[in-house]
């Protein structure tokens, strides 16, 4: 008899029972989110430092007659290079604009461990980035994440322009234009955001409608 199917015959019944090899394909893990891309991160991060401290500390000292010193009337080192209304107020809208760009620049990229030291040692950099944080991953819900960004950027800068406006003709106005600037900053950051991810979640549907009848001729 041979020795396969003497062995095929004789069944030890305290063996191990041996696994079955199993032909499926083990699933396809998940590809991780690629970091942000450091060239918007740090381009993002100088933007909002520059025209932060520019707009809200400098600029805004002239406008309104705040002052440094003990006693408020020394004025800003912009002083010097714009000294009509007019030129400070362009000065403004362009550092302005400066700071909302980095704002968003900022906001839209995923965290990247080389720009880390921008995270931690700027907390305006970091709470830009937590306050962006639930409009950049929204997917699904971008619709409804970025409509309320936008009715609350819409009120705040809204809110923040009137009230630089009305603040613009009182003598003294101590620290609350620096507030209604901030506001309008943040407000317009928050709304142009918000618009940039419907149209990016409005771009994203009609090419997965497009992808639909490739899909089904494909099959």
């Amino acid at each position: 008899m041979p020795s396969s199917s003497l062995d095929s015959s004789l069944h030890n019944p305290y063996a191990s029972p041996q696994p079955c090899a199993d032909s499926r394909p083990a699933p396809a893990e998940a590809a991780k989110p690629a970091p942000g891309s450091l060239f918007a991160i740090l381009g993002g991060f100088a933007l909002l430092l520059v025209g932060y401290f520019t707009s809200n500390l400098l600029v805004i000292s002239d406008l309104y007659h705040i002052g440094f010193g003990p006693d408020g009337d020394i004025p800003s080192p912009l002083a010097a290079f714009f000294k009509t209304p007019g030129q400070q107020w362009a000065m403004y809208c362009l550092s302005a604009a400066a700071t909302i760009a980095g704002c968003i620049l900022f906001g839209s990229q995923r965290y990247n461990p080389l720009a880390i030291v921008c995270y931690i040692m700027c907390p305006l950099a970091c709470l830009v980035f937590l306050i962006a944080s639930p409009l950049r991953l929204a997917k699904k819900l971008a619709l409804p994440v970025a409509t309320l960004y936008l009715m609350v950027g819409g009120c705040l800068s809204g809110i923040g322009m009137m009230r630089l406006f009305s603040l613009y003709s009182q003598p003294e106005s101590d620290f609350a234009p620096v507030l209604a600037s901030m506001a309008t900053q943040v407000g317009l950051a928050l709304a142009i955001g918000a618009i940039l991810k419907l149209l990016q979640a409005d771009a994203a549907a009609k090419s997965e409608i497009g992808a639909a009848p490739l899909a089904a001729q494909a099959r």
